[in-house]
C-alpha cells in the first residue's frame, strides 16, 4: 500500500487544478467584493459572531475586509500562474481561514471545503511544471509527483458527496419537507419556473438527490462509468447554480471532478501532453524520501480525521436540525428551512427592573435570520448583553430569551429555555439542557419514532 502511494504519476493533474482553483479563487474574491457580499457580511455588522473558542478572531476594522478579499484574489492569481507558489498559497490559507473563523454568521460547507482545499494545495508540488516559479528556477521542474497527492483530492471529495446523502437518510428530506418550501419560492424563474414547484420535480430532486450523493464518487472512481458520472454531476451542479445560486462551488466541483480521471489524459487534453505512465515510472520524485513518508502519514491521519468527525452528531442526543448539534464541518447541505423571531429580556438582579431588548438594535438582518435558528448564537448574544448592560451599570444582568422557530414548515416552538438565565450559563459542548428538544408534529408517527430514537 505505501508503495502505491509513492507510485510516480503524471504532475500535469496537479498543474490543472492549481490553475482552476487560482482563477477560481481569483473570481470569488473579486466577486464578492464587486456584489457587496463582504461589505454586507463583515462591515455593516456593529457585533460579529465568532466560532464559541475563538472568538479572538475579530474581523478587520473598516473597510479592512473588503481589502482582505482583493489581496485573496491577487494571491488566487499568483497561484494561478504559479508566482511563488509555496508562499502565495501559504498566505491564502491564512487569509480564508481567518476571514472564514471570524463570522460564522454566513457559515457555508463549501466555504469549509476551501479552506480544506488550499491547506492542502500548500503541502502538494503543483507548482513544479507550466509555472513562473520554474521559469525562473528551471531545476524545480517535474514531471512526476506522488500518488498520494492526487488520492488526497479524490477521497475528500468522495466524502463530501458521501456524507451529503448520509446526511439526506432522514424523515423530513424523504417527505420533501424543505425542499418543497425551496420550490414554492422559485415559480418566478425564467422558462424553468412553473416547473420547479410541481410535485414531479420535487420528488425527483429529494430522492434523485440521494442517489446522487451516495453513488457519484464511486461512479467517478470506477473507470467504466467514470466519463457518465462527471456529466451527471456536471448537470447537477449547473442546476444547483442555477436555481440555488450557491456561488462559486459548483464551478469548484466540477473542476474538482476531472481529477478522478486519469492523469494521463487530463496532460493530454488540458496540456496536449502525451505521457506514457510506464514512462514515468524510473523518473525521480521532486521530494526526498522522509518528505514522501511525512506526506503519507499526513494523508492517513487527515483522511482519518475526515472519516469521523462528520458523524459527531450521531452521538450527540437530540436532533441535529433542530438543535444544530454536530452540523457545521458535517457536509449537511440544504437540510431544513427554518424561520423564527426572538427577542430579550435583560433583568437588574437587585432591583428586578426588566428591559426587552429587540436584536435589531445592535444585529444586521441576516445576523437576526441566523441567531434565530442557532441556540449557540442565542447563548452568544446573551454574553454580549449581559456585557454591555454591565457596561450601562448594571451590576448583576440576568438575561432570557423568548424564541419561536419553525422547522421545515412545522408548528413554531420555542429553540430555548425562556426560564434559564443564559447570562449564567456556561457553554458546554455536545447537548445542553436549556436547548428544547424538537417538538412532535401531531399526525407524523414516523417523525415522532425518529426523534425518540435520535433522543436515545
Amino acid at each position: 500500500m505505501l508503495q502505491l502511494l509513492r507510485k510516480p504519476i503524471s504532475i500535469y493533474p496537479l498543474v490543472y487544478f492549481r490553475i482552476l482553483f487560482g482563477f477560481l479563487m481569483f473570481c470569488e474574491g473579486v466577486g464578492a467584493v464587486l456584489i457587496g457580499w463582504v461589505q454586507e457580511h463583515y462591515v455593516e455588522p456593529r457585533y460579529n459572531f465568532g466560532y464559541i473558542g475563538l472568538e479572538w478572531i475579530k474581523p478587520l476594522p473598516g473597510y479592512g475586509m473588503v481589502y482582505l478579499y482583493l489581496v485573496m484574489a491577487l494571491l488566487g492569481f499568483l497561484i494561478m500562474v504559479g508566482w511563488r507558489y509555496k508562499i502565495t498559497s501559504f498566505l491564502f490559507f491564512l487569509l480564508f481561514g481567518y476571514s472564514f473563523f471570524c463570522e460564522k454568521t454566513h457559515y457555508l460547507n463549501h466555504h469549509y471545503l476551501i479552506f480544506l482545499i488550499s491547506g492542502l494545495m500548500v503541502l502538494l508540488p503543483a507548482h513544479r511544471n507550466i509555472s513562473l516559479d520554474v521559469r525562473r528556477r528551471p531545476e524545480l521542474k517535474s514531471e512526476v509527483a506522488p500518488q498520494w497527492t492526487l488520492w488526497l483530492f479524490r477521497i475528500q471529495l468522495l466524502f463530501v458527496y458521501f456524507y451529503a446523502g448520509v446526511a439526506k437518510i432522514q424523515p423530513d428530506w424523504l417527505a420533501a419537507k424543505s425542499m418543497s418550501i425551496w420550490m414554492s419560492h422559485k415559480t418566478h424563474f425564467y422558462i424553468i419556473g412553473p416547473y420547479l414547484n410541481t410535485p414531479a420535480m420535487i420528488w425527483l430532486i429529494c430522492w434523485g438527490g440521494v442517489i446522487f450523493d451516495f453513488l457519484i464518487g464511486f461512479a467517478l472512481l470506477w473507470p467504466r462509468t467514470r466519463t457518465a458520472a462527471f456529466w451527471v454531476a456536471f448537470v447537477f451542479h449547473i442546476f444547483n447554480s442555477a436555481v440555488f445560486h450557491v456561488g462559486v462551488f459548483p464551478y469548484f466541483m466540477i473542476a474538482a471532478n476531472v481529477l478522478f480521471f486519469r492523469p494521463d489524459q487530463i496532460a493530454r487534453w488540458f496540456f496536449r501532453k502525451e505521457v506514457s505512465p510506464a514512462a514515468l515510472e524510473n523518473l525521480p520524485l521532486p521530494q526526498p524520501r522522509w518528505q514522501l513518508q511525512l506526506g503519507i502519514n499526513f494523508f492517513v491521519l487527515y483522511l482519518s480525521w475526515q472519516l469521523v468527525f462528520p458523524l459527531r452528531h450521531f452521538f450527540i442526543p437530540g436532533d441535529v436540525n433542530w438543535t444544530e448539534e454536530g452540523h457545521r464541518f458535517s457536509w449537511r447541505m440544504m437540510l431544513r428551512t427554518k424561520s423564527g423571531s426572538i427577542y430579550y429580556l435583560v433583568r437588574d438582579a437587585a432591583t428586578q427592573r426588566t428591559e426587552t431588548v429587540q436584536p435589531d438594535k445592535y444585529l444586521t438582518r441576516d445576523q437576526i435570520r441566523e441567531l434565530t435558528k442557532h441556540p449557540d448564537m442565542i447563548w452568544q448574544f446573551a454574553q454580549f448583553l449581559r456585557a454591555e448592560y454591565q457596561q450601562q451599570g448594571m451590576k448583576n444582568p440576568e438575561v432570557y430569551a423568548n424564541s419561536s422557530l419553525r422547522l421545515n414548515g412545522y408548528p413554531p416552538h420555542p429553540i430555548v429555555d425562556a426560564n434559564v438565565n443564559l447570562a449564567a450559563v456556561p457553554y458546554t459542548w455536545g447537548a445542553k439542557a436549556w436547548v428544547t428538544p424538537r417538538p412532535i408534529a401531531d399526525g407524523w408517527p414516523w417523525l415522532k419514532r425518529a426523534v425518540a430514537e435520535a433522543e436515545h
